[in-house]
């Protein structure tokens, strides 16, 4: 009886642990990751990770953003990012502004059945906000979603 409940208490501590890993990797491979990990606890940043109850409102099953003020060096490096990720992507939609990014919304390919994107925004105030964005929405879905007045994303 000891063995049985040692053994539970071992597996409950292995999914434990193994949760917010496979948070992380819905964003394996994509160099946008290493812009939350870097600046995610940082000075005037602001990060946004959707529970599951919010995603299944919205067909997602990842949501996090990233909002950061005032950081020069984090636009740079957040638009090295963007350009590493966007290639293989269908762009649907892309502002550049004086040589830089300053608007886009990429569709990445996506893992298994879902689908991926990445949407980045740069604010007359020099406010970077980058978002991902997994789930079983299309492109549309998400379009409307963004467009509706949702405000809570």
């Amino acid at each position: 009886m000891k063995q049985i409940r040692y053994l539970t208490a071992i597996l409950i501590g292995c999914l434990t642990l193994a949760a917010p890993a496979s948070a992380e990797e819905t964003q394996a491979g994509l160099k946008i990751q290493e812009v939350f990990q870097r600046y995610g606890k940082k000075r005037n940043v602001t990060m946004v990770e959707l529970s599951n109850e919010m995603l299944e409102t919205y067909d997602m099953t990842h949501y996090k953003s990233i909002t950061i003020k005032d950081d020069p060096e984090a636009l740079r490096f957040v638009r090295r990012c963007l350009e590493t990720d966007q290639q293989g992507a269908r762009k649907i939609k892309e502002v550049v502004d004086d040589g830089g990014i300053v608007s886009a919304y990429y569709q990445l390919s996506g893992s298994g059945e879902r689908n991926r994107f990445i949407l980045f925004k740069l604010s007359r105030r020099g406010i970077v906000t980058l978002v991902y964005i997994e789930g079983d929405l299309d492109s549309e879905d998400l379009i409307t979603i963004l467009f509706a007045g949702n405000k809570d994303l």
